[in-house]
């Protein structure tokens, strides 16, 4: 871009068009975004177009709220102050969810109750997850484009301990342990991730790393965009196959942005360096998966395949 706003293109090799390349930009962030609040809505439902039917009365075509109760829900399981399931009880008069994130929020966990996971959101809000990618770009852009774990790590903990922040009353298990370490163990934070060897290894965890790899890509680095991502993986979870997945997963989003014959190829090869033993499948049924990396990752291949 000039001095005058206006674009101005080269044409080195394997670097496309900047209005191009802008374009996808703006077209990952926005889909991000519109994406999350569109399926919202349905996390955690395993009943397929049935049971979205039967609570919203037919396919989600628009916005919608999530229906403040949800048969099956196992939120009032949790822990709330850890990985998990867990007690509903406060630890020394504190409450992780509540009292130190998601302020206001506690109620929704009642073992008495029955909650949609982000029941307190309104249509075509974005969820906790979501609203962390904006303090992530944020943080990106006040460092230059560069991502800085410890610049992101303090807006992290700024963003999730402050009331108001976001209105999500799900926040996931990577959450709750860091800031359950934070709080009663008084770890600092950096040393604050953890995983339950469970609920922590998770398809949600690639959300970060995806902002990371796309200013990564958008200067057109692809070594660094990759080990980028994975630092960026390590900031809020303790995961070293995250870690290894958002490597890969970045490959395939810097392919995505300069790619100019499709990407089945950039997909293959994400396939294999996820450790799949079979290549996407653009011609299969839609397939629905719990959260898991090794069972979500490749059903989301496939869907990019697809469509």
């Amino acid at each position: 871009i000039g001095s005058n706003g206006a674009h101005t293109c080269s044409y080195a090799p394997n670097i496309i068009m900047v209005p191009v390349l802008e374009s996808r930009l703006r077209g990952a962030l926005w889909g991000l975004f519109a994406g999350d609040a569109l399926a919202s809505p349905t996390h955690w439902y395993y009943g397929g177009p049935s049971q979205i039917a039967s609570d919203y009365g037919g396919p989600i075509t628009t916005y919608v709220q999530p229906i403040p109760h949800m048969a099956g829900s196992i939120m009032n399981k949790s822990n709330l102050n850890g990985g998990g399931r867990g007690s509903f009880r406060k630890i020394d008069g504190v409450s992780i969810i509540g009292d130190v994130i998601n302020h206001g929020k506690r109620e929704y966990w009642d073992p008495a109750r029955s909650v949609h996971y982000h029941a307190s959101l309104k249509a075509g809000e974005s969820t906790l997850e979501v609203q962390l990618v904006r303090v992530l770009m944020r943080s990106i852009v006040a460092n230059g484009g560069i991502f800085d774990p410890n610049h992101f790590r303090e807006a992290y903990v700024k963003f999730m301990t402050t009331p108001g922040s976001h209105n999500d009353a799900y926040a996931s298990t990577c959450h709750r342990m860091f800031f359950a370490n934070r709080t009663f163990k008084k770890l600092p934070p950096e040393q604050c991730p953890d995983n339950d060897s469970h609920n922590v290894d998770t398809i949600d965890g690639l959300i970060l790393p995806t902002i990371t790899a796309l200013a990564y890509a958008a200067k057109n680095e692809a070594d660094a965009g990759a080990g980028e991502a994975s630092r960026t993986a390590a900031v809020t979870r303790r995961s070293a196959v995250l870690e290894m997945y958002s490597s890969t997963w970045s490959d395939l989003i810097h392919a995505s942005l300069h790619g100019t014959d499709g990407i089945e190829d950039a997909l293959n090869r994400a396939a294999k360096g996820f450790g799949m033993r079979q290549k996407p499948r653009a011609n299969g049924r839609d397939e629905m998966s719990a959260c898991y990396l090794e069972g979500s990752v490749p059903t989301l291949l496939d869907m990019i395949a697809k469509y």
